[in-house]
């Protein structure tokens, strides 16, 4: 998957909304649909491999640190996020369709690691059967510092 083009966040996180709010930015499905992670307070977390649920980790010093947790859950089009380290830095989630650059789902988690789970729902505005690729990104500040590998699921 090309991943998206990594641009800063909108708000810092001593700023970001903690509402479910999403913006779009062309058309009815299309377009960039960003959201803001709300705390889930650890309840329904997502377990890698329970009902079709794939996962991703953003990690740094090769591979020794890991900095964020982002999981697709295909029941509900949920997208779960955890920031797992106390170091300042913001965990982004950021999907594409497979073969398809025009449509982006992003989902901001600036809760920090005390809040453990946080989740975004993409349920209206994702199409059902198609294949999603997304990426985990550790921000410091408007700098995007680690980015993990694109792991892919369906929904």
């Amino acid at each position: 998957m090309a991943a998206p083009a990594v641009a800063a966040p909108a708000a810092s996180a001593s700023t970001a909304s903690t509402s479910p709010a999403t913006v779009r930015h062309a058309g009815d499905r299309g377009g960039w649909h960003v959201k803001n992670a709300w705390d889930a307070s650890d309840t329904g977390a997502p377990r890698p491999g329970h009902n079709g649920i794939v996962c991703n980790w953003v990690v740094s010093d090769g591979g020794v640190k890991t900095r964020g947790e982002v999981c697709f859950e295909p029941n509900g089009d949920k997208f779960w996020v955890k920031d797992t380290m106390a170091d300042g830095m913001t965990i982004d989630m950021r999907a594409l369709y497979g073969g398809n650059t025009q449509t982006v789902f992003e989902c901001r988690d600036s809760l920090g690691s005390a809040a453990g789970w946080t989740v975004c729902e993409f349920s209206r505005e994702m199409r059902e059967g198609r294949q999603i690729n997304f990426i985990a990104i550790a921000w410091k500040g408007n700098t995007p510092k680690y980015k993990s590998q694109t792991a892919t699921a369906q929904n």
